[in-house]
């Protein structure tokens, strides 16, 4: 299981307390996403570099605890919102990189009566072997008690559909029974808390659906208790052409199609409206994108089998949310739906009714949104809505889920309605490249948004400028620190002159169709390097882009690194090898094979021909890459890093690997030459290196480093002072 701990090792307390009366620096920073538990070392904290948002957040949830909310996100774990520190908490960086499959949350349930028992449904079908988990805690995420149900039914929180739901129900009178619907295997039940569970037979004939998402929706009703349990339960099923709402009497021990509901549409999810009525929500498609964009929302009334059509429009609809004050009063959003908002972008449609749904109001045209520190998204829309949560203490206020964040509203029946966005902890961005400039900022480059500039991690960065798209890579010139290269799938190559404050595109491709790979940059910055996807080659410029030369005696790159100091020498590895220039990358000579892997080569800066390569193990070199040197007290490295060390002319070393081979893989540090490790992250793993695959120490502070992660953006690892 993966579980948070608190306890202390008091070896690793006095060293730790040496290091820091020699470190200068440390976490400084309050107002962004600073914060997190310590390991058994005591003296680290983590966070989530400041971005905002970013990625897909599949669900929202309020509880029965006032200021309580939980939220899941398709890549990037599981998140609890803090009302005393406003912000969304991470409940993943405990996922290890061997178990990474639990970074996509396919399903999560609350329990209604005890808001600190959470179940997830853990799974991505790429990652760990397309194995599935039931992930339950007691202590509010804190910790998870791992349940593998592979063997029945398969998840993936990145599938699509992932934002339908919920596919796991808990009995409101019986809470040990839950009910779980897997995108194959039809739906399973645990009658145990969720440590055991066994199919539902007599639904699985009609979940056997081709779509890949299944049983997508379970609601268990209240109204049907013997006194020991809740007998019936609907399941919706993801696929259209024929009955897709099914119904069990008897605690799932029979089931029988719901009629009268249209069967040309996908059920996304199903609420209780408590008096009587299922309300189930209705798309074309499994979402969130793909279909017409048609749909609808049908009140079933469950006593008398009647339904009604109480649809806004003919639109594809993600999710409704019912007052707990008062049925009448609902909150409709589309999906998928592309309609102009505030701000000028194209996202959804939010409709509100106050009388039961025979009449809405779409709230478009009047509903204003507010960004606050993230700047990024500002032009940015609110869309793939596929979920809704309504606090039970105020009706007013509502959350709604995005494809890149989280939104919320506190006066949503006001005739104008303000939302804003409500994305504070949660990072989902991809991070591809990172470099932390001496006496500067750190600089990012991300798939998607481009990149950001942070005058520190834990305060909200401004995005680039350039706003070129979905950016692999990026580079600094360390003895002309204003000038900085990147590149990215679809935008090509970039570079600034003054330090990010305008960005220009290259003036040339040194191929056709030359995009995404690596970058790098001469010390002085005179000359860029690019090696694109696919070119199986490494380009030069002197002329920003205007004219583009083939590198010699390299094929294949991987990483690129400017030496710090001198511009004469670059280095560049490929699976396999390492290459070296001394002719500022006109030529390049291999000096190092058999690579365990083409991570990223770490220079020094300030230091001429010093630099670090994860291989074999740990490489070093101090001639300019000539020549390395195993350091034999790390036994595996998959990526490394260096940073400010603890004094002047002296680098803190960071890997992502170990020093014994019975020590866990993870992050360790070192400020002796890699003479003695210590470790960083105790039992928090991040889901491993993931995407850019580096790790970075910062060239400013002592005791902090920078990893890039599968869906939890660039984790931030701070000595505390």
């Amino acid at each position: 299981m993966f579980i948070r701990k608190n306890l202390l090792k008091l070896s690793a307390l006095l060293t730790a307390a040496a290091m820091l009366a020699a470190c200068t620096g440390g976490n400084d920073g309050n107002n962004g996403n600073d914060g997190g538990a310590a390991t058994p070392e005591g003296d680290w904290s983590y966070s989530q570099l400041a971005m905002g948002g970013g990625g897909y957040v599949t669900g929202v949830f309020s509880t029965s605890q006032e200021d309580l909310y939980y939220a899941r996100t398709d890549v990037g774990g599981a998140y609890r919102w803090d009302e005393g520190q406003g912000k969304w908490i991470s409940l993943s960086y405990g996922v290890t990189e061997e178990n990474v499959g639990m970074m996509g949350i396919d399903g999560l349930a609350v329990d209604p009566d005890e808001p600190n028992k959470l179940y997830l449904v853990a799974g991505t079908s790429y990652f760990s072997n397309g194995r599935t988990w039931v992930l339950i805690s007691d202590d509010y995420g804190d910790s998870f008690e791992e349940v593998e149900v592979t063997d029945l039914i398969s998840a993936s929180g990145n599938g699509m559909g992932r934002q339908n739901g919920e596919r796991i129900a808990i009995d409101p009178v019986n809470n040990d029974i839950l009910y779980l619907g897997g995108r194959t295997g039809g739906l399973i039940k645990s009658t145990d808390g969720g440590r055991t569970w066994t199919a539902v037979q007599s639904l699985s004939d009609a979940a056997a659906v081709n779509s890949g998402s299944g049983v997508c929706t379970v609601a268990v009703d209240t109204d049907s208790s013997d006194g020991s349990a809740c007998l019936r339960i609907f399941a919706g099923i993801s696929k259209g052409g024929e009955n897709n709402v099914f119904v069990s009497e008897d605690g799932g021990e029979s089931w029988t199609a719901v009629s009268g509901l249209p069967t040309n549409l996908v059920p996304q999810r199903m609420r209780l409206d408590g008096r009587g009525g299922l309300i189930i929500v209705y798309a074309d498609s499994e979402g969130p994108w793909g279909g017409s964009g048609t749909g609808g929302i049908m009140r079933l009334n469950i006593g008398s089998g009647e339904v009604e059509d109480i649809s806004p429009a003919n639109r594809s609809f993600g999710d409704v949310a019912i007052s707990p004050d008062d049925p009448d009063k609902m909150v409709a959003v589309t999906e998928n739906v592309w309609t102009e908002q505030p701000n000028g972008a194209y996202g959804d449609e939010f409709y509100v009714t106050s009388d039961g749904g025979a009449a809405w109001h779409c709230i478009n045209e009047s509903m204003t949104f507010t960004t606050g520190e993230i700047d990024w998204i500002a032009n940015a829309a609110i869309h793939w809505c596929g979920c809704l949560a309504i606090s039970p203490f105020f009706d007013s206020q509502i959350k709604v889920t995005s494809g890149n964040g989280i939104f919320a509203c506190d006066n949503i029946w006001a005739s104008a309605p303000e939302f804003y966005f409500d994305s504070k902890g949660i990072e989902e961005t991809v991070p591809m490249g990172l470099a932390t400039i001496p006496g500067g900022p750190i600089v990012t480059a991300v798939l998607d948004y481009d990149g950001f500039v942070n005058d520190d991690p834990f305060t909200y960065g401004d995005v680039h400028n350039s706003q070129a798209g979905s950016m692999t890579d990026i580079a600094v010139a360390y003895g002309n620190a204003d000038v900085w290269v990147k590149c990215g799938k679809d935008g090509g190559f970039w570079y600034t002159l003054d330090a990010g404050a305008t960005w220009q595109k290259a003036k040339s491709d040194p191929v056709s169709g030359a995009g995404g790979g690596v970058v790098g940059v001469s010390a002085d910055g005179s000359r860029f390097f690019w090696a694109p996807d696919g070119s199986f080659s490494l380009y030069y410029t002197d002329d920003n882009g205007g004219s583009w030369a083939q590198s010699s005696g390299i094929y294949v790159t991987a990483s690129i690194a400017g030496d710090p100091v001198n511009s004469d020498y670059i280095y560049a590895s490929s699976s396999g090898s390492f290459y070296v220039s001394s002719d500022k990358g006109a030529t390049f000579t291999e000096t190092f094979t058999a690579m365990s892997s083409s991570m990223k080569i770490a220079v020094v800066p300030g230091k001429e021909g010093v630099l670090y390569l994860p291989a074999m193990g740990l490489q070093k070199s101090t001639d300019h890459g000539q020549s390395f040197t195993r350091i034999d007290s790390a036994a595996g490295c998959l990526g490394v890093g260096v940073g400010k060390g603890m004094s002047d002319g002296q680098e803190a070393v960071y890997i992502w690997g170990r020093p014994t081979s019975d020590d866990p893989m993870g992050i360790y540090w070192s400020t002796d030459d890699g003479k003695s490790w210590r470790q960083v992250n105790g039992d928090y793993q991040f889901g491993g290196m993931g995407n850019g695959y580096f790790i970075k120490g910062d060239a400013n502070v002592c005791g902090r480093c920078y990893i890039s992660t599968v869906g939890l953006g660039v984790v931030v690892c701070s000595l505390d002072s």
